[in-house]
């Protein structure tokens, strides 16, 4: 995922621009922005473990049927 951040000057001050994907947060200072947009980039990146499906579970979709 691609995280930027762009100083944008507001009307009545400056603000802090974070975009990630379709995601767009303003901050009011640049450390703040810097802050955040370094925890969501630990975060993403982090190591996840996909969910572990119980078995019952594909035994129970298998006897549903579609047919009409």
């Amino acid at each position: 995922m691609d995280i930027s951040i762009e100083k944008s000057d507001g009307r009545e001050s400056e603000q802090w621009v974070v975009s990630a994907g379709s995601l767009t947060l303003c901050f009011r200072d640049q450390r703040s922005a810097m802050e955040f947009s370094s925890k969501l980039k630990e975060r993403v990146e982090s190591p996840h473990s996909l969910p572990v499906i119980e078995s019952e579970a594909f035994a129970q979709v298998e006897k549903l049927s579609c047919v009409s």
